[in-house]
């Protein structure tokens, strides 16, 4: 069945031993092998900030992880970008017109074929692969 059809299966929430809930799928493919860090939201609203979780009304707090991001056709882009983070829920919230602004920024400059092209969130990265990524020459 296609996404959020009416007779789509919800896999149950489970409760790990580290106390963050994340959903069952068995079959999902994952990209690369460590277990899911954050639960990621793209926040397409410019005039909402989310100071508090939508989920639990705490206060969220702020935490700038690497975010790993595809742009089509061909490119990556690991950018240290600061987000809203709900410690209770384990949620992580990224906005979409700072993201946005900086990857036409990015590509205005490097490749401007590339602005406002498709672009894909794919997760965050370890800050020391980030660290030797950025301190690495690329040729």
């Amino acid at each position: 069945m296609g996404r959020g059809s009416a007779g789509e299966r919800i896999e149950p929430i489970e409760e790990p031993a580290n106390g963050k809930a994340t959903a069952s799928r068995k079959g999902t493919r994952r990209l690369g092998n460590q277990p899911p860090r954050y639960r990621f939201f793209l926040n397409p609203y410019r005039d909402v900030r989310f100071t508090t979780c939508p989920q639990c009304a705490g206060k969220t707090q702020v935490r700038k992880p690497p975010l790993v991001i595809h742009v089509d056709p061909m490119q990556l882009v690991a950018l240290n970008k600061t987000c809203r983070y709900c410690p209770f829920c384990d949620l992580l919230i990224a906005h979409q017109d700072e993201i946005e602004g900086f990857l036409a920024n990015l590509f205005s400059d490097l490749g401007p074929e590339s602005v406002g092209n498709p672009y894909l969130v794919i997760g965050a990265e370890d800050r020391a692969d980030w660290l030797r990524g950025v301190r690495t020459p690329v040729y």
